[in-house]
């Protein structure tokens, strides 16, 4: 049997919050966080070592996620910055010096020599490598490391608002109440969903109330506060532990915070008629798809 959707017209969300689903904008009803803005520092330790960091404000709506990590040597750099209109990431990589210009659908890259955007989508052919001895053993290894970056739409607020812009006022008081719990499916992996229990305990970090769920079959722990991840553990294997070492609540934020830094390359476009954005569409759809469905909204 269908799970029995609310009809009422004003429905209180978290936090004793009257929402009017019928006329509500998608933003104020799928909220990725619990909490308007905040910022967290993690401790990362096992087979990474280092710092992870998270801001944000208007829900989660707009957020950076910046990582500093070493597996062995290696450094491990990424950066990701959120909005609901794009994401743009970037990671530290070894140094191209050989690239082959592809023609592809809706990419662009930017040309030095030319100062501008043009079309095309660069493959790197060659690394700056050397051969260095390592630990006694003669191995080859990057001689450089550079900011490589790319922005597309986001896949997941595109099949939102296709969605949600389209329904109906009846349809969006079904709707509504059921896309506000998506944020906290998407936080903890909706791929593991049938696989995740929550335990009955709380476990204290950063000061903080977390919520434990285990992901059943991968002896993994997820830790979770107002949506957030406050921290993760791998017991088997390969350890891994993330843990959140400093929550704040009410974060200084301004308009250069979910910017990219200046002395960052211009990252490579790729827009809607772009490959890898449809295959992000296409899982996004899927998992929204299945999700409304065992929500009884399909």
């Amino acid at each position: 049997m269908k799970r029995i959707l609310p009809l009422l017209f004003f429905i209180t969300a978290c936090g004793g919050e009257s929402i009017d689903y019928a006329t509500a904008e998608l933003e104020d009803v799928f909220r990725p966080y619990e909490i308007e803005k905040g910022e967290v520092l993690y401790k990362i330790s096992g087979v990474e070592e280092g710092k992870e960091y998270l801001i944000f404000d208007n829900w989660g709506h707009r957020q950076k996620r910046a990582k500093d990590t070493k597996a062995g040597s290696v450094p491990i750099k990424t950066l990701r910055i959120q909005t609901p209109d794009y994401i743009t990431s970037y990671k530290l990589s070894c140094e191209c010096v050989k690239y082959r210009i592809k023609d592809e659908p809706g990419v662009m890259y930017y040309d030095k020599e030319k100062g501008e955007y043009v079309k095309g989508n660069p493959y790197c052919l060659k690394k700056n490598k050397v051969v260095k001895e390592v630990n006694g053993i003669r191995q080859l290894v990057c001689a450089n490391y550079v900011w490589e970056g790319s922005r597309r739409p986001n896949a997941l607020y595109v099949v939102l608002h296709e969605i949600w812009d389209t329904a109906s006022a009846e349809t969006r008081k079904k709707l509504g109440p059921i896309i506000r719990g998506l944020s906290k499916e998407m936080s903890l992996g909706f791929l593991y969903a049938a696989m995740i229990e929550k335990l009955p305990t709380i476990k204290k970090i950063a000061g903080k109330d977390a919520e434990v769920y285990k992901v059943y079959g991968k002896d993994i722990r997820i830790f979770l506060w107002k949506n957030i991840i406050l921290g993760s553990e791998v017991l088997t294997g390969k350890q891994l532990l993330v843990e959140a070492e400093k929550v704040n609540e009410n974060p200084k934020i301004d308009e250069t915070t979910f910017q990219i830094p200046p002395d960052f390359p211009p990252p490579v476009l790729y827009d809607t008629a772009s490959k890898i954005f449809k295959n992000e569409k296409y899982v996004a759809q899927q998992i929204v798809d299945i999700y409304l469905r065992e929500k009884g909204a399909q």
